[in-house]
């Protein structure tokens, strides 16, 4: 599968964009244009525990160049979203050029040494940065081609590298990045959105149905409140403020120079926004949603990106 495949289809009109992005903006409880500026780009993200707990932070499907280059993608059968009812469990195909990976290069052998100085010196540059010392997929593979290292080879120590966030494929937008979290990529029409909850609606609860009321297109709205349920144990909604009333980080943010003791500073206040969770800060980037998967084994997480 070619990473063309997984972009945003060419055949979305401008009136289905205008309608997802509408319905969008219902699950989230504010416009699309209220988050950052017009140039922001975006990402959604898989992450968890699951990702430990099946090896699957360690599967060399990961590491092949090609996926690391950006020429393919990875579509691993074990990576799904699990809403409730009757919609259907969507496979996700994943960008690992743009993924980010913890790496540990202190157990190579000698014969790697110089390979693992320029792993080290990457990651401590990275530290100043968004992601706080992960490296995109492609820095991991751009550094092990320099070095003609295959990072499959069972030769290699294990935790020389874990994936931690799986990005999901997608283009940058905001409403790119929340199609590819929620599975609605390839729904270039009303006629292509999966199917609802149907009969098991009820097993929503009622404030999730009451979120994407607004939604004009039925198969959209029925579609979505599956993914409106903030207490559901298929996939519970997790709702996060702008970092301010703007949308936009400030400098200190855009270098990913963060201050835990600023976290009081970074709540969202607003009488009218009960249903946010604090703006999270922690880990790089700026979160505008999360689904919190199969009680907290996975999450899937869009935020705003530097890269």
């Amino acid at each position: 599968m070619t990473l063309e495949n997984s972009t945003p289809p060419s055949g979305r009109s401008a009136e289905w964009a205008a309608a997802l992005a509408q319905a969008f903006g219902e699950v989230l409880g504010r416009p699309l244009a209220e988050h950052g500026d017009a140039d922001a780009r975006y990402g959604a993200y898989y992450g968890g525990n699951f990702l430990d707990e099946a090896e699957l932070d360690h599967d060399p499907v990961w590491v092949g160049r090609a996926v690391l280059a950006g020429e393919e993608t990875v579509g691993p059968a074990e990576l799904l979203l699990t809403p409730p009812g009757d919609t259907a469990e969507t496979e996700l195909v994943f960008d690992a050029s743009r993924s980010l990976f913890w790496v540990d290069p202190r157990e190579l052998p000698d014969t790697l040494a110089a390979f693992g100085a320029d792993l080290a010196a990457a990651v401590a540059e990275s530290e100043g940065g968004q992601w706080r010392g992960a490296l995109l997929g492609a820095d991991l593979g751009r550094i092990a081609g320099q070095h003609g290292v295959d990072l499959a080879s069972a030769d290699l120590p294990r935790e020389l590298w874990t994936l931690w966030q799986g990005r999901i494929a997608s283009g940058d937008t905001l409403l790119d990045a929340l199609c590819a979290a929620t599975g609605l990529t390839a729904a270039t029409s009303p006629e292509l959105v999966p199917a609802g909850l149907g009969d098991s609606a009820d097993e929503v609860e009622e404030e999730a149905h009451e979120l994407v009321a607004g939604v004009a297109d039925p198969a959209l709205r029925d579609y979505l409140a599956a993914f409106c349920d903030e207490e559901s144990h298929d996939l519970a909604l997790v709702r996060f403020a702008p970092a301010d009333d703007e949308g936009d980080l400030d400098e200190d943010e855009e270098e990913g120079e963060f201050d835990a003791d600023d976290d009081e500073d970074a709540d969202y206040d607003d009488d009218d926004d009960d249903d946010y969770d604090d703006y999270d800060e922690s880990q790089g980037g700026t979160v505008v949603v999360r689904w919190d998967g199969a009680v907290d084994q996975y999450e899937v997480t869009v935020r705003r990106v530097i890269a």
